[in-house]
């Protein structure tokens, strides 16, 4: 188990990293090639944060089935992007929702790891006394 302040910190990069994340989509929606660039370097130092193999096979995998998922979506008319580049979605939108997906999957990993901190001793049983 990882030490309470260690834990900590995790949680502040990870708020740090999601926030960052949404204020750049934010900010330069309108501009798919610039934010795809900003969420690539964003993505990219969040995976050299976060480089266990489940972390990097996650981040693909979500980033192409909620691509794929976000195409049907589009094509069947449950919603719309305004700046779409390719079948409907922005060039941006992997990446984007990958990296969400890792600072979220992380930040719930800390949380977890936090409430197991917060649990009293469990108490002996009497087969272990």
């Amino acid at each position: 188990m990882k030490h309470p302040k260690h834990l900590w910190r995790e949680l502040v990069t990870e708020i740090a990293a999601f926030s960052l994340l949404a204020a750049s989509i934010m900010l330069l929606w309108r501009h798919n090639l610039p934010l795809f660039i900003v969420l690539l370097a964003e993505a990219l130092a969040a995976l050299s944060l976060w480089h266990d193999r489940h972390d990097v096979i996650c981040f693909v995998v979500i980033a192409v089935m909620g691509s794929l998922a976000e195409v049907a979506f589009v094509h069947f008319g449950v919603w719309q992007y305004t700046n779409p580049t390719l079948l409907g979605l922005p060039l941006w939108f992997p990446v984007g929702f990958g990296t969400a997906f890792l600072i979220g999957q992380r930040l719930a990993r800390t949380i977890t790891g936090m409430w197991e901190e917060m649990k009293p001793p469990r108490a002996l049983t009497d087969r272990e006394n």
